[in-house]
């Protein structure tokens, strides 16, 4: 007996990960393909796992966890959890990374009230903004939302578009669903020049990217995102322009006050993003497509878009953005709508009425020999009370 317990802890003492398993996760992550990544990021975790005394032990299971997170974080908590049982050595991993991959990995098998708490406190313990915890802000923030918490949603997006911010290049994608999130949120509980502000910072940071990269140029979520911000800023003049003179609408809470921006402090906002008063947010006509002056088109308006009856009913305001073409006799084609606040409430309607709509040159309005734009239009189109 004495024997085989010897036997056992020298076999114990010499365990390895397997050799096998590194070089099958390495070969994975390399290729990049999901299915042999889980596959492998699994074997590796439960690799290490079983072999605690291994000197690599602790760095194979954090990054095999890691890596599984990014496609199923509920099954990398094993691993998570493993890697928190080793001291601290300041050294990668070190414990707030850890710390924050278990609790990410918890909140993701069980959102509570507890895994939510657990994981903001993760975030705010890091030092550095890293990629997982860019990946992280997004569910909590969300998760938020979907309970109807705008409050708590607004602020860990606030917090995330400001740890965010100093990487910003990095995370792009991240960063700017985080400032998106927080400003529409923000806009959503209440209607203080604070939120106003949070909706124009957002859109001029879209404005911004669109003038440096180019709209056509931008990958497609990021031009969704450009117009979502426009519909938004257009919904929030909607809504500012239906404000009874003493300040007051009905809200999510009964009545409320209601405060928003000069035009003049919002100018001044767009201008600490380079923006002139004279950028067109609509402008599609591409680079190298005309260098004359586009032309000012005109709509015979005909039918008129109607507020659709459960709108009208509650009172719900709206702004639409139309993506269309035109025919040689300026009849609208191929309608879709590409942002809309809110969503799809007015979507339907808009794109049967304008499908009847043809458009013309605008002889007062436009310069001689401007260029007819008749391919990628986007107009819009607001829902308010006067």
């Amino acid at each position: 007996m004495i024997g085989l317990m010897g036997l056992g802890l020298a076999q114990t003492a010499q365990a390895q990960i397997s050799a096998d398993s590194l070089t099958a996760f390495n070969q994975a992550v390399e290729t990049g393909d999901a299915a042999a990544i889980e596959t492998a990021s699994t074997n590796l975790m439960n690799d290490a796992i079983a072999n605690p005394d291994d000197p690599d032990a602790l760095i194979a299971a954090y990054e095999a966890a890691l890596k599984l997170c990014d496609i199923d974080c509920e099954a990398a908590l094993p691993g998570a959890e493993f890697a928190l049982g080793f001291p601290a050595t300041g050294q990668h991993p070190i414990m707030a990374e850890r710390e924050l991959l278990a609790a990410f990995a918890s909140f993701t098998a069980e959102s509570t009230r507890d895994t939510r708490r657990e994981l903001l406190a993760a975030l705010n313990n890091m030092e550095d903004p890293t990629l997982l915890s860019a990946r992280a802000f997004m569910p909590l923030y969300a998760d938020l939302a979907s309970r109807d918490n705008l409050g708590d949603a607004a602020a860990v997006a606030g917090l995330a578009v400001r740890e965010l911010r100093p990487v910003r290049s990095s995370v792009l994608q991240y960063y700017l669903h985080a400032a998106e999130t927080h400003a529409t949120t923000s806009f959503l509980e209440v209607k203080t020049e604070e939120s106003h502000e949070a909706l124009v910072r957002w859109n001029a940071e879209l404005r911004e990217l669109r003038t440096s990269i180019g709209l056509n140029q931008a990958p497609e979520w990021l031009r969704l995102a450009y117009w979502r911000s426009e519909a938004w800023i257009g919904a929030a003049n909607a809504f500012y322009a239906s404000v009874s003179d003493d300040g007051e609408t009905t809200g999510r809470n009964g009545r409320e006050r209601v405060s928003f921006l000069s035009e003049e402090e919002v100018n001044s906002i767009y201008g600490e993003y380079s923006l002139s008063t004279e950028f067109d947010p609509f402008m599609t006509v591409a680079d190298g497509e005309t260098t004359n002056p586009v032309c000012v088109l005109r709509s015979n308006l005909r039918p008129r878009p109607r507020f659709p009856s459960g709108a009208l009913r509650s009172g719900t305001i709206g702004y639409v953005l139309l993506h269309f073409d035109l025919d040689e006799d300026g009849d609208v084609i191929s309608p879709r709508v590409v942002a809309s606040v809110p969503s799809d409430v007015f979507d339907e309607m808009v794109e049967d009425t304008v499908s009847r709509w043809r458009f013309e040159v605008d002889d007062e309005l436009s310069e001689p020999d401007c260029y007819f734009q008749r391919t990628n239009i986007v107009y819009p189109i607001s829902f308010e009370f006067q």
